[in-house]
């Protein structure tokens, strides 16, 4: 699952798309409504930090208080660069990881084949559960 705003899912999706089914959502209502019908179905969540008004953190709260979704690895990410100061984003993936998460990645400031080479490294490591 890729859970990002309709310019991060822009951005993602050649960086992500592998050959495999990717299930993309912009609300953490849909995120929820679709693990919970095949939470079997899903092997990484991949979320933005601007997900759903900036509710990524919220997000991957809400999946790990539910038990079948706890499981399934979270990989927080940074795609673009924003307001935010990258101390600020720092102590976000922190926070991320103290929630939960498997990993946070920042590509913000990276080249289109680094970002690509990073999200897949990430990916897989949390999938292979090495994150």
């Amino acid at each position: 699952m890729v859970a990002a705003q309709p310019a991060a899912l822009s951005a993602l999706r050649p960086l992500v798309e592998n050959g495999t089914e990717l299930v993309l959502v912009h609300s953490m209502e849909d995120a929820l409504r679709a693990l919970e019908q095949d939470p079997a179905g899903f092997h990484l969540i991949l979320s933005t930090i601007a997900f759903d008004d900036s509710r990524m953190v919220d997000f991957l709260q809400a999946v790990k208080r539910i038990p079948a979704l706890s499981g399934i690895p979270f990989l927080c990410s940074r795609i673009f660069s924003s307001v935010l100061s990258d101390d600020l984003v720092l102590r976000m993936g922190a926070v991320c990881k103290e929630c939960g998460a498997a990993d946070f990645i920042d590509i913000a400031n990276l080249a289109e084949d680094k970002a690509r080479a990073v999200v897949q490294s990430a990916m897989k490591a949390c999938i292979e559960g090495r994150a």
